[in-house]
């Protein structure tokens, strides 16, 4: 039998348990969990775009590690307003906020790619 090496899974559920703490109700968000809150929503992208913003090597999805947040907040608002074509893209963008989008593209920013 072959054996399945699933590395992304610890890694999901802990965001999602992040996220999940973040979000209950009566509990306002502090500003040291803007991080943490910033970081959960980028990891939706981790399935495409690859942990930390870096898609595996030859991935035709583009690498968001350490590109500007504006870059990544226009594109994303693009996708939602329907002015940029995509598979899944603006359906993910159309569930965001401006405020999480840029959130998530601040993040993104301060990514390191690999090799740097």
């Amino acid at each position: 039998m072959r054996k399945t090496h699933l590395p992304a899974v610890p890694a999901l559920l802990a965001v999602c348990a992040a996220s999940a703490a973040l979000a209950m109700p009566g509990r306002a968000a502090a500003d040291d969990d803007r991080p943490l809150q910033a970081r959960a929503w980028a990891a939706a992208c981790a399935s495409c775009h690859g942990f930390g913003g870096q898609p595996p090597a030859g991935s035709p999805i583009p690498p968001l590690a350490g590109r500007p947040a504006a870059r990544i907040a226009s594109l994303m608002a693009d996708f939602k307003a329907g002015r940029r074509d995509g598979t899944v893209m603006p359906q993910i963008a159309k569930g965001y906020s401006e405020a999480q989008i840029a959130a998530i593209a601040a993040w993104f920013a301060a990514a390191r790619p690999q090799g740097d």
